[in-house]
């Protein structure tokens, strides 16, 4: 195959070092355009919607990473596909902003991811969510992290009261036990969850694309769990499709039974002569993604510092309480306001807290 002149690569960790920082400030981009909240909307197709947004995390992506390894390939979700994948030993696979959807509702739930394939496998992979400021990385047979700390799947093994990242519809409508379910729209935050153990499980039941899978899916495998498709058949990056038939991503143990629940329900689907009419309640829906509507809370506050470089506070007794805003917009006019008194006083900071997402994590109305 093709390669620099020397025909030498670097080992999976340098290129992992790369792609963290890539995603690291094109994260930035997508941040600031979060916060500035003008970007432009359009639909790509029927229910795939797009903003500029992306396009400028995939530019710059593209750029940076092109320019550091012209020699490598290249598959994006924002760009056309050139197949230049197939005759490159090693290939950028890219999700410039997964989770368009949360991106433009409003939600603190689309990442970053940049993944680097070899022979069909991912070799290093990075998802970051910019507004949580998470970074999840993993090099090939080095282990996972979250902002450089190790992470770990659950070991979770029974199916009932799991914590399942999905949409409830679905599961109900195939008559699954009870699970603490949480609605997440980005496929690779919902499987870095899985990585990091703060969630048991994911089951996603419509095709997801290599860019969605590749840096989530070797995340979670060196985080020790299992990532495949329903068919229970692991990833593979060198295909003629780019699409996946679905996810299960867990912990060995619950993997297996989450396959064997699958599994018939695969089989009937294949035979069924009407797919629509049979399974369409399996597609997803706008109404999954909103089932329940919740109160956003964001606590304005401020007070002096111990270190202006830390978030140790003097005096709790004089932390001052500027209001509690029903939306992010409000409260950082509030936040700005109150900052501007502080030009004198570099101790002196004020804080938008996002209080909703501490006493309602999942965003779904029940606290914790």
């Amino acid at each position: 195959m093709p390669g620099p002149k020397d025909n030498t690569y670097p080992g999976f960790d340098v290129d992992l070092a790369l792609i963290a920082d890539a995603a690291y400030a094109a994260g930035s981009l997508a941040r600031d355009a979060f916060h500035a909240n003008e970007s432009k909307v359009w639909n790509k197709s029927e229910n795939n919607p797009v903003t500029d947004a992306d396009i400028a995390v995939n530019d710059y992506l593209t750029q940076n990473l092109q320019s550091a390894r012209p020699h490598y390939g290249w598959l994006s979700e924002e760009t056309k596909d050139d197949a230049s994948r197939h005759s490159t030993r090693r290939s950028f696979v890219v999700d410039p902003i997964d989770g368009t959807r949360a991106f433009i509702d409003r939600k603190p739930h689309f990442t970053v991811c940049v993944a680097i394939i070899e022979n069909g496998e991912a070799i290093a992979g990075t998802v970051y969510n910019p507004l949580l400021d998470e970074l999840y990385t993993a090099a090939k047979g080095k282990g996972a992290h979250l902002n450089g700390k190790s992470i770990a799947v659950s070991q979770t093994d029974e199916i009932e009261n799991c914590r399942m990242v999905g949409y409830p519809r679905k599961f109900r409508r195939l008559g699954w036990p009870e699970m603490d379910v949480s609605v997440i729209n980005s496929m690779a935050y919902r499987m870095a969850l899985v990585a990091s153990g703060a969630r048991d499980a994911t089951v996603a039941f419509t095709p997801k694309s290599d860019w969605d899978l590749a840096a989530a899916g070797l995340i979670a495998e060196e985080a020790g769990a299992l990532a495949t498709n329903l068919h229970g058949q692991v990833f593979r990056y060198d295909q003629e499709s780019v699409q996946e038939m679905g996810v299960i991503c867990a912990g060995p143990a619950l993997h297996a039974l989450l396959l064997e629940r699958v599994a018939p329900v695969i089989s009937a689907f294949e035979v069924s002569r009407n797919k629509r009419k049979d399974f369409g309640f399996m597609g997803t829906r706008m109404t999954d993604r909103n089932e329940k509507p919740v109160q956003l809370l964001h606590l304005v506050i401020g007070g002096e510092l111990v270190d202006p470089n830390k978030t140790e506070f003097k005096d709790l007794k004089n932390v001052d309480f500027v209001g509690a805003f029903g939306n992010y917009a409000d409260a950082r006019d509030a936040w700005k306001s109150a900052a501007q008194r502080t030009v004198d006083n570099a101790h002196m900071r004020y804080f938008v807290l996002h209080a909703h997402e501490l006493i309602d994590p999942d965003k779904d109305g029940i606290i914790g």
